[in-house]
């Protein structure tokens, strides 16, 4: 018998009795659950300013009603006596009441079929909030008080100042917001390009050599595509005496607006400082002149005047493109192929990106 009142173990009862286990706290754990009573701790220690209390004592005082604030007073037995309350509530005044005479619903009057004159059906659309009530409808007492306005100061016609516009303001600082970021932008984008140029000026050295390099074993005497304005000794002689008329009277297209004239005349001193001076006893006609003609075509000329005008990463596009149609050779790969299909094959583009 004393068998039969014991559990089973596979009862459930055991499960039930069983505590779960305690879930393993980690150090972020405590570390939080350690900020959160510091902060419960500073909020309760932390003596208000005078400000703050009275928003907060005149923000409760406005939520809670006077029979609520009256309810809590003589619950608590402090309550000093609202002489207004209690002259209301010997008046019969009950809380939740409206003041004044509870007037009887008017009685149902009988309906107009009955004694033969219909009734015109009127659009609920045309009965508005602004439209009077029908006579002999009362409008229902107020049950709740009136809602306290702080005053805001005298607001009478010509008495007050207006009020700034919010949307001048709005739009000053976001003029301000947009001459910042384009003032940004602006100085990333000239950073930016003159990184451009150094390096492609760094670059077009190199091509250019391979270039002349492969021209003369082509049996090339002359390349508009070796001419750079950094180096003299790429000008042949007699090249730059053809150059001189060229280049003042064709502008230079990509000329930035923004260069001021005394950085402009600088530029042009430094060009005048390459030409060739004139022989001063030389009583007869310049000799250049005739051999100008002879070496140099007005194509050539041309071409040349192009050239000098474009900008270092055009110069460096432009002798890449001119080294993989005429010679096959790549300037990233650093190699001559044999032929268009071996480069197109092996190479991996004309791109620098293409090479990493």
């Amino acid at each position: 018998m004393q068998e039969e009142n014991e559990d089973d173990y596979l009862s459930d009862k055991f499960l039930v009795q069983t505590p779960a286990p305690s879930k393993p706290t980690t150090y972020s754990d405590k570390r939080k659950e350690a900020l959160k009573r510091a902060q419960i701790r500073n909020e309760q220690n932390r003596v208000k300013s005078r400000r703050q209390r009275e928003v907060e004592a005149r923000e409760e005082g406005l939520s809670k009603s006077l029979f609520e604030r009256a309810a809590e007073e003589e619950a608590a037995g402090s309550g000093s006596g609202n002489k207004a309350l209690a002259m209301m509530m010997k008046m019969g005044f009950k809380p939740g009441q409206s003041l004044g005479k509870v007037e009887d619903a008017p009685a149902a009057s009988p309906p107009d079929s009955a004694q033969g004159t219909p009734v015109p059906e009127t659009s609920s659309a045309a009965v508005t909030d602004a439209s009077p009530p029908p006579t002999g409808v009362v409008k229902p007492h107020r049950l709740e008080p009136l809602p306290i306005n702080e005053w805001a100061g005298r607001k009478g016609i010509g008495l007050g100042k207006r009020a700034a516009s919010p949307t001048e303001l709005e739009h000053l600082v976001k003029i301000a917001k947009v001459e910042e970021v384009e003032t940004q932008e602006s100085y990333r984008d000239r950073t930016r390009r003159e990184f451009e140029q150094r390096r492609a000026e760094g670059r077009l050295v190199p091509a250019q050599m391979t270039c002349v390099t492969l021209d003369e074993k082509a049996g090339i005497s002359f390349n508009v595509l070796w001419l750079n304005p950094d180096k003299p000794e790429s000008y042949p002689a007699g090249l730059l005496e053809a150059l001189a008329e060229r280049w003042t009277l064709i502008p230079d297209p990509t000329a930035d607006p923004r260069i001021s004239v005394q950085e402009r005349l600088r530029s042009q001193m430094e060009a005048d400082a390459l030409h060739p001076l004139a022989d001063l006893d030389d009583d007869g006609p310049p000799k250049a002149q005739h051999v100008q003609e002879i070496m140099f075509s007005p194509e050539q000329l041309e071409k040349a005047v192009k050239f000098l005008g474009l900008t270092p990463q055009d110069k460096l596009q432009t002798v890449l493109d001119y080294l993989r149609e005429k010679y096959h050779y790549c300037f990233w790969c650093g190699t001559e192929y044999s032929s268009a299909r071996e480069l197109q094959e092996q190479c991996p583009g004309p791109e620098e990106d293409a090479h990493d």
